[in-house]
């Protein structure tokens, strides 16, 4: 009678050989596995006919409304896994023996993954001994170390040093010591009701040394845990994929590359590798990357060559990978090859390796056996998509939001969308300017194979969808830090028709805005009250009330805020131009607000030289577009005032967000645009080119088309023409280009003295 404690590196399929060989070799009474304790008298859930990978979500919900989830993810190599399946195969009796993800004791950094590997990535001894033996990583080292073929008898020996040279002396921290005590009940409780049998204990390799020294000291009492009274908890098992598990995604997980283990744990080693490394050229040429024979090949004999020069019996991940790179990538790296890091990809990553990466990860999806428990959230939200007439199938919906069928419908759609629920797309909201209104939005709706796993992580949440929905708006509010957060709850709420958590954010932002100091924030807010107050939706009795007295306070914040920007040089920035234009709308929707007062601080802005020349634009467009009918407004001295290459583009920018309409409908102005920029010299027309095609965007194409026939007319051209100079044959940064090729040669010829006195080019 003994107790094996096998340490692991979760997601390995060496330890998962290992495990499924020592318990078939022991047949032991009991196997207890790192796995939480709640799901014992679960387990035959996960005995059931899943397709892996899936993962055991478990949620906690205090009463505050803060909430957490954990993932404890299994694919067909995981040794937890393994371990459950070997014990069933010779009948031993197999428990989960570690604490529940929702105990106290996964508080905190490191919570959302029991399986994460965090005592490798972080143990300063390993990292000592990659940089000895000249690994770049823990990764590698460890495909080194165990992922070669190996005896039983020594695989075991070389794990157990590795994991004692891991944990040393090192004490449990505040997480670990109560698991880890937690688990060492398990053990002498196991080791009594052997009687004489063996127990096999499957845990993480940094937790061994523990539990071989704790158990003996320990009770031979079996550890219970309860729920916490004032938290609402639960598990179910949810379909994973690899991508999910990939480390290279940004995920915790115990090893990279997913697809390539699970090919070593299928074939074995010395065969998966070179199955692999053909795969991935499959893989890159389905993507339209050329892989030619000789390519393959080279990569193949890159391959083997690595091994050799490592000391692999069998080619390793990364001989395979490095193969294929050298092989492949003809050009120079500025970064290290991805494999050699933990976390997602960086931006501007060779193509070649990103498909390489995503070879190596895998496709793979998991699905649930038909028949495996769901929590009632599912339940609840198919109730209410029939409720109002929806199904999860896939379908376009279009909701008018000023009939109580679309009303209803908006609200359920709009509840899966503040939970995040694939396949919920809400495709246009309702249209809300200045000359249009239309109440009404437009939906697609689909089921997805991400759909249901969403919907099971929803269920930390809440039981149902409004439930759900809330206390998720509950933590937007909560976590909210200043007026636009706290409206982007507001909105929220009153999307989802949840009418008091609408007036408490309501009077969150009362209670904030006047220290809001971020002008582009305060915009924000201001543009989403507007929005509700024009699109009457649902904010509660006491919301509707209160809403013009936060839109009156905004506006004052806001008034005094876009006066102190300074910035004579500063870029145009779209929030804050998008402020302005909440603050000129504003008084159009509660006439009580001082427009006049509004008008007032935006001449003051235009003729101001320290403001931001975008602001300035905005603050002229502000000033012409809301200006009484018959009364005169001269915008050509300001104009003129602002025509400086470096900002000329950002004012007009400003200008036209507010006064697109008056700037198409008056040819005197177009003029004035016109007379400035055509009187840049030439250098200075392609330093402000970059600004003019952003401010010119803000014209739709018809509206590009009016403006192009006018300036021909101004020219005494034709407006024939007009066409040409808005749908250029050539894109406008070839002309930018060509045009500094122009002038270096230019420059160069002039040097040179090969130019006449007139410029031109002998």
């Amino acid at each position: 009678m003994a107790l094996h404690v096998i340490g692991v590196r979760h997601h390995s399929p060496a330890c998962a050989r290992l495990v499924e060989a020592t318990v078939r070799r022991l047949r032991p009474r009991f196997v207890l596995i790192e796995g939480p304790a709640d799901m014992n008298d679960r387990l035959d859930e996960l005995a059931l006919a899943h397709h892996l990978p899936v993962a055991l979500f478990t949620y906690r919900q205090d009463s505050n409304g803060s909430s957490r989830g954990s993932w404890s993810p299994f694919c067909a190599y995981s040794p937890e896994w393994v371990a459950l399946a070997t014990a069933r195969e010779v009948g031993a009796r197999a428990l989960f023996a570690d604490l529940p993800a929702w105990h106290d004791a996964f508080d905190g950094e490191g919570g959302e993954n029991r399986y994460a590997d965090r005592h490798d990535r972080h143990s300063h001894r390993l990292g000592e001994l990659c940089a000895r033996l000249g690994f770049e990583d823990v990764d590698s080292l460890w495909d080194h170390l165990f992922e070669q073929p190996a005896a039983e008898e020594e695989q075991a020996r070389r794990l157990g040093e590795y994991f004692a040279a891991l944990r040393a002396d090192e004490p449990a921290g505040p997480r670990d010591a109560p698991r880890e005590e937690f688990m060492a009940r398990h053990a002498a409780w196991a080791m009594a009701e052997a009687a004489g049998g063996d127990v096999v204990f499957v845990c993480g390799g940094y937790h061994r040394p523990a539990l071989e020294r704790l158990w003996s000291t320990l009770p031979a009492e079996r550890p219970a845990v309860s729920a916490p009274a004032d938290a609402r908890v639960g598990s179910y098992l949810v379909p994973f994929s690899f991508r999910r598990l990939s480390s290279f995604a940004g995920y915790a997980s115990g090893m990279p590359s997913p697809a390539f283990y699970q090919a070593v744990w299928e074939e074995g080693p010395a065969r998966a590798a070179e199955a692999m490394l053909f795969h991935a050229v499959r893989h890159l040429r389905a993507k339209r990357q050329r892989v030619s024979p000789a390519d393959a090949i080279a990569a193949s004999t890159l391959a083997a060559g690595l091994r050799a020069l490592r000391g692999h019996a069998a080619l390793a991940r990364v001989d395979v990978l490095d193969g294929l790179a050298g092989a492949l990538l003809k050009d120079a790296l500025d970064a290290p090859l991805p494999w050699t890091r933990r976390g997602a990809l960086p931006p501007r990553t060779d193509p070649i390796l990103l498909e390489l990466v995503a070879a190596f990860t895998g496709d793979r999806t998991g699905r649930l056996a038909p028949g495996t428990p769901r929590p009632p959230l599912l339940d609840d939200v198919a109730r209410e998509l029939a409720r109002v007439g929806l199904s999860v199938g896939a379908q376009r919906v279009r909701a008018k939001l000023t009939e109580p069928a679309g009303a209803a419908a908006s609200a359920v759609l709009h509840r899966l969308r503040l939970l995040a629920i694939p396949g919920v797309r809400l495709e246009r909201g309702p249209r809300l300017g200045r000359g249009r209104t239309d109440l009404s939005e437009e939906w697609s709706v689909s089921h997805l194979p991400e759909t249901d796993p969403a919907l099971i992580e929803a269920a930390l949440h809440g039981a149902t969808l409004l439930g759900a929905a809330a206390a998720r708006l509950e933590e937007l509010a909560r976590d909210a830090a200043d007026v636009a957060a706290l409206a982007h709850a507001l909105e929220g709420a009153a999307l989802a028709q949840i009418p008091e958590l609408a007036e408490r954010a309501l009077a969150g932002i009362l209670r904030v805005v006047g220290a809001e100091a971020s002008l582009a924030r305060l915009g924000f807010a201001l543009e989403r009250l507007l929005a509700l107050r024009r699109g009457e939706l649902v904010l509660g009795s006491r919301g509707q009330a209160e809403i013009y007295r936060v839109i009156e306070a905004c506006f004052d914040r806001g008034l005094w805020l876009f006066e102190g920007e300074q910035g004579p040089t500063a870029p145009l920035d779209p929030r804050q131009v998008a402020a302005v234009r909440a603050l000129r709308d504003a008084p159009q929707a509660e006439p009580a607000l001082d427009l006049a007062r509004a008008r007032a601080v935006a001449r003051r802005r235009t003729a101001d030289e320290q403001a931001p020349p975008a602001l300035r634009g905005a603050a002229l467009g502000l000033v012409w577009s809301t200006r009484p009918d018959g009364e005169p407004e001269d915008a050509s001295t300001s104009v003129r005032a602002m025509a400086h290459p470096r900002t000329f583009g950002d004012f007009l920018g400003g200008l036209f967000a507010l006064a697109r309409e008056e700037v198409v409908r008056r040819p005197d102005l177009l003029a004035v645009i016109d007379e400035a920029m055509t009187g840049f010299l030439r250098d200075d027309f392609m330093v402000a080119l970059p600004s003019l095609r952003q401010a010119f965007a803000y014209f739709p194409p018809r509206e590009r088309l009016a403006i192009a026939e006018r300036v021909l007319a101004l020219s005494g051209e034709s407006a024939h023409g007009a066409a040409e100079l808005v749908f250029a044959p050539v894109d406008a940064d070839v002309v930018v280009a060509g045009a500094r090729l122009d002038r270096a040669a230019a420059e160069l010829a002039a040097r040179f003295a090969l130019t006449d006195g007139e410029g031109d080019d002998r």
